[in-house]
This record gives C-alpha cells, sequence and structure tokens, in this order.
C-alpha cells in the first residue's frame, strides 16, 4: 500500500503511514465481488456474518485518575469490501497496541487465531487488487 502514492499519507512529515481514507475510497469504488470473492467462506463468516462490530475496538476511560481499557463492539462499515478492510485492520492494531486489557475479562477467549488468519486473508486479497491494479486510488 505504501508504495502506492495516493495510498501513502503525504502530510506524514516523511514517516510511511496508509491514507486509509483514500484506502476506504477506492473500496467503496470497488465492485464489491471483486475483495468478496479474494477471501474464503469462513473469512467472511467471520467478519460479516452475526452483527458486524467484530473484532472489538479497545477504548480508554479514565476513571479516579486512572485509565481504563475494555473492548467494545463496534459497528463494521454496510460495505463488504469497507467492513473486510476495517476488520483487519483492527486486528492488526489489537494485536499491536492492544494486550492492555485483564486476560480474565477477554469477552470471546480463544478466537485470537481465528481472527488472525480472517485478517491475513484479507490482507492477501487487498495486495492481489493492488498488484494487479484493481485497487487505485481515486483521483
Amino acid at each position: 500500500m505504501k508504495q502506492v502514492p495516493g495510498f501513502t499519507d503525504a502530510y506524514s512529515n516523511g514517516s510511511a503511514k496508509v491514507n486509509w481514507q483514500a484506502v476506504d475510497t477506492a473500496l467503496e469504488a470497488l465492485q464489491p465481488e471483486l475483495l468478496t470473492l479474494a477471501v474464503s467462506d469462513s473469512t467472511k463468516q467471520k467478519i460479516l456474518g452475526g452483527n458486524r462490530d467484530r473484532p472489538m475496538v479497545q477504548v480508554v476511560t479514565v476513571h479516579g485518575g486512572h485509565n481504563i481499557t475494555a473492548f467494545r463492539a463496534k459497528a463494521l462499515s454496510a460495505s463488504d469490501p469497507r467492513a473486510l478492510m476495517q476488520a483487519a485492520r483492527r486486528v492488526r492494531n489489537n494485536l499491536f497496541h492492544g494486550g492492555k486489557e485483564d486476560p480474565l475479562e477477554e469477552a470471546f477467549p480463544g478466537d485470537d487465531n481465528q481472527w488472525i488468519t480472517a485478517a491475513t486473508d484479507v490482507a492477501s486479497g487487498v495486495l492481489d487488487l493492488v498488484v494487479n491494479g484493481r485497487l487505485r486510488p481515486l483521483p
């Protein structure tokens, strides 16, 4: 993604950051089936099935001068391609920035590997679309 100029944040002071708004806009313009056909049925079921509000996002509240972190359900986009990418980004964020919760309070124990597999499947599908020129930044 970072090698495609329109998908790179030009205002990041030289840091290589993905412009997720540009990616979301390109995904919205994409024929939905191009990404949904690129991922497995189990990935579609994991991310798009059910309430479409997982993986959860970690939120912080301040209570008594202390940060309290907790995972909360948050709706994914109604657009299937955007929802797939949002879920993959949440998995990435939870892996790299999460882990601050109490493990005894994990709402869905044991399904981390399923989310990682689904996110990897989405990332592979998105990368294939970028490499083959099907997912490009909009002018």
